[in-house]
């Protein structure tokens, strides 16, 4: 593991020994070594558009805990930072990460043109769209996140769908994808992964999203909305959706593409918020060492698949900081996420001794706790009492911390459901975690399941209708159904 240190640190000396710092807003932490003017500008830029799509979609669909946001100076220095595909750096300018602790944007910083700004607003929207994972396919993940990479805000004016030069130049000179093709790419298709195929699939992408949010055919921006609320909730494919939702068969919607192309008109979408957009945004700025950039480097590479990279910058740190909390805290989070919960333990205890005050380290030592007390792999016993208060006490602790994390609460419910002494405090906890995490539609199996020990089978069944949905994972469907048919009551059968 020194070896990988050494040639890493061969391969960025100039990155990691720079005068790395952290620019703290109301939403966002952002880590960098670039120019401190730019970066305050692209944390400012954050926020605007936050608040403007909390005015545009409202304030509950912009709750989070803060997001990381790790920025590069250059693409070279981001390279060995990014996920990897086929054993090799992934062809990215940057990425969004959700995770279940923590959601993460990377990528280069390479001034604060347009170009630079089109990816963060593309990063982000994939945060703020994350509800729609269990749903959209990719073509329609990406191609909004495009539409609202032209985000422009002009006091209570905001502007998405602007048109994207590199788009329509690399469009206008090669053949189009076969929609039959670009509907049904997924995350391991070429397509999405393949640099000398991702221009085309990102280009088509957002020209196909723009045509039917913003285009001139209104039958087809009528109909668009089905797409999701209607047909890919049932499950079907998203090819036979788009057929169905726009009521024409897939050779006549990329004709229809074509034209529109060819017509060489987009219009921008417009809106108008309630705010002041313009307003100044608050900041707090400080340096960071080179033992907690190894912690940050170290816990960017165990988010994106890279545990043994990130073990290594861990372990640097550590040696760095003895008495620091942070590498405890990253080689505990690398534990739990290894399954070694014993370890896990023992690691996050000593982060707490030496103070930490991080929500992820409190909630994480409560999950593994929980975890050693199971008799084997999901399935859990009642605690004992002592054990029972630790466990109690850290979720509290990591809520407290960050009352937005959904998480925690989601566990403290799962937690008092399993000890069956409080099963409205279990409700109550899952019911914010639900508020909080929506796409996470597993929290309503253990609502349902904590109404039902309360005797309210009404309740456990408004709860588990939509889990019978054709679109909803197979397993939880089908607990969901198992769950029903205790109520007496049949579920709505799957269109």
């Amino acid at each position: 593991m020194g070896l990988a240190l050494s040639a890493t640190a061969q391969n960025d000396e100039a990155l990691t020994h720079q005068h790395w710092f952290e620019e703290r807003t109301e939403h966002f932490n952002i880590y960098s070594s670039g120019p401190a003017q730019e970066v305050a500008k692209l944390g400012g830029r954050l926020e605007q558009f936050r608040d403007a799509y909390g005015q545009l979609a409202g304030a509950q669909a912009v709750v989070s805990p803060p997001i990381t946001v790790i920025v590069f100076p250059d693409l070279d220095a981001m390279q060995p930072y990014v996920p990897l595909y086929n054993g090799k750096p992934a062809n990215l300018a940057g990425f969004f990460k959700h995770g279940t602790e923590e959601d993460i944007i990377v990528l280069a910083l390479r001034g604060t043109n347009d170009v630079s700004l089109e990816t963060i607003f593309h990063e982000y929207t994939h945060s703020l769209f994350r509800h729609n994972d269990n749903i959209w396919p990719v073509w329609l993940k990406e191609g909004m996140a495009e539409i609202y990479s032209t985000f422009e805000a002009t006091g209570r004016g905001v502007r998405i769908g602007l048109p994207i030069e590199q788009h329509l130049r690399l469009l206008k000179g090669s053949e189009l994808m076969p929609l039959s093709e670009l509907l049904t790419v997924n995350n391991d298709s070429p397509q999405y992964n393949e640099a000398d195929r991702q221009g085309i699939f990102y280009a088509e992408s957002w020209l196909l999203t723009h045509f039917l949010m913003n285009g001139d055919n209104m039958a087809f921006r009528n109909r668009f909305g089905s797409y999701t609320t209607t047909y890919l909730r049932q499950g079907q494919p998203p090819d036979q959706a788009l057929v169905n939702a726009l009521g024409a068969p897939l050779k006549s919607i990329e004709a229809e593409l074509r034209r529109y192309l060819e017509r060489d008109q987009f219009e921008p979408l417009g809106y108008v918020v309630k705010i002041d957009l313009s307003a100044p945004r608050a900041m707090t700025t400080r340096p960071i060492g080179w033992s907690e950039t190894c912690f940050l480097l170290g816990d960017e590479l165990m988010r994106i698949g890279r545990p043994d990279e990130a073990e290594t910058f861990f372990a640097e740190s550590q040696k760095l900081s003895p008495t620091s909390p942070l590498a405890y805290e990253g080689l505990g989070l690398l534990a739990a996420e290894r399954e070694k919960h014993a370890a896990a333990v023992q690691l996050l205890k000593q982060a707490l001794e030496r103070g930490s005050a991080s929500f992820r380290a409190h909630y994480v030592y409560a999950e593994q706790l929980l975890a050693m007390s199971a008799e084997s792999k999901d399935v859990y016993r009642r605690v004992e009492s002592r054990t029972a208060a630790e466990i109690r006490s850290e979720l509290l602790r990591s809520i407290k911390l960050m009352p937005s994390f959904g998480p925690a609460q989601e566990l403290l419910g799962f937690f008092e459901l399993v000890q069956g002494d409080d099963y409205a405090s279990a409700e109550q906890h899952l019911r914010r975690a639900i508020q909080l995490e929506p796409e996470q539609q597993y929290y309503l199996i253990y609502l349902a399941e904590a109404q039902m020990r309360r005797q309210d089978t009404a309740g456990a069944r408004r709860t588990l209708e939509p889990l019978t949905q054709a679109h909803v994972d197979a397993k939880l469907r089908q607990r969901a159904r198992e769950i029903l048919s205790q109520t007496n009551q049949p579920a709505t059968p799957a269109p």
